[in-house]
């Protein structure tokens, strides 16, 4: 069974992403903030990271640059809802410092199971 770290300070998006995730067979962890991110990988790695870029404390890029350091092969698929702030777009700028995929926010349960299977290698 594939693991996914979900890392959202948005508890009730956490939750519904869970609940897709686990009826489809995945076993899920979840953090609020990149550090419980960072300490839940440096305790058990798992195969995909659905990484948030805007939260409180220690955020979504931050977290990219700091897995990508520690544990270059990490597979992450960033996601926002802010995607562009002023002239920047987050999301392009996440896949620059090293997410795989990302997905906007609200995706349907089918964007976010075409991405989790996508970088597992399933679609």
């Amino acid at each position: 069974m594939s693991s996914i770290l979900v890392v959202d300070d948005d508890e009730n998006l956490r939750d519904g992403v869970r609940r897709i995730l686990h009826q489809a067979g995945y076993e899920v962890r979840e953090a609020s903030d990149g550090l419980q991110g960072m300490r839940s990988v440096e305790q058990t790695p798992v195969d995909v990271i659905l990484l948030d870029i805007f939260m409180p404390g220690k955020e979504g890029l931050e977290t990219i640059r700091e897995l990508r350091c520690a544990h270059s092969a990490i597979r992450i698929i960033a996601m926002s809802g802010g995607g562009a702030k002023g002239s920047f777009d987050m999301l392009k700028l996440a896949q620059m410092l090293g997410a795989r995929r990302t997905l906007a926010k609200p995706f349907s349960r089918e964007q976010l199971l075409d991405a989790i299977q996508g970088e597992l290698g399933q679609a």
